[in-house]
């Protein structure tokens, strides 16, 4: 059982657009778990952050030049793209700030991505409609 629709994986660089897509997608229903709404005082941010994965459907995974370069970002990118692998669950490409298309890992580039990079209000809102639709239809 999943507590979560999905686990966001991010860099802490990119918090502001992370809060603002995960509001966004709460007010779809996507149940969203990230660090800083699963960290309490004394809480055990590796731990709180293992268990989220653990018990959550699908995750988007937050690219922009500080995730691509976050040895914890990286771990959280390989260990949803592994349980992608092994049961079913969608990770979702989103790129925010200037990250380059040519620079993404290898599994990125094979999926078809949600591009947030310098878009309007209204575009940033039909995006979050498209995850949240592919979000429920992988559910």
């Amino acid at each position: 059982m999943t507590t979560y629709h999905v686990f966001v994986s991010y860099s802490h660089d990119d918090a502001d657009i992370v809060a603002d897509l995960a509001g966004r997608l709460e007010r779809r229903g996507i149940r969203v778990a990230y660090d800083k709404v699963l960290v309490r005082p004394g809480s055990i941010i590796f731990h709180e952050v293992q268990e989220a994965i653990r018990n959550s459907a699908h995750g988007p995974l937050v690219f922009g030049p500080a995730s691509m370069a976050s040895g914890p970002v990286t771990n959280e990118y390989h260990t949803l793209l592994q349980r992608s692998m092994y049961d079913g669950r969608l990770p979702i490409p989103v790129l925010v700030e200037d990250v380059k298309t040519q620079d993404l890992p290898e599994f990125v580039k094979i999926r078809f991505y949600s591009d947030l990079r310098g878009v309007s209000d209204a575009v940033f809102d039909r995006r979050v409609d498209e995850i949240a639709e592919a979000i429920r239809r992988a559910s």
